[in-house]
């Protein structure tokens, strides 16, 4: 290729790029469906930190399903990785 038809490939990439990421400003859209519900302001906790008995978060750690029938990972201990001081 020639000098001006590579610059002229290259501009016009450039130029589509460059406006590919034009659009609409503002802020994003919620997602379809219904609203979220704010939790209860119950203590959830007990001074331990287990969860306290009868709430969400302990009939989830005894049965392994949250309300909504979702499987609930269980609690991990804190483990450390090479790059932690990075994200710090």
């Amino acid at each position: 290729m020639s000098g001006i038809t590579r610059l002229l490939t290259l501009g016009t990439l450039f130029a589509a790029l460059a406006l590919s990421a034009c659009g609409r400003a503002g802020p994003l859209e919620p997602p379809p469906g219904p609203a979220t519900v704010p939790a209860s302001r119950a203590q959830l906790t007990q001074p331990d930190g287990s969860p306290a008995p009868g709430s969400a978060q302990d009939t989830a750690a005894k049965s392994g399903f949250d309300a909504q029938g979702n499987p609930v990972a269980t609690p991990s201990q804190k483990r450390t990785f090479i790059l932690d001081p990075l994200l710090r």
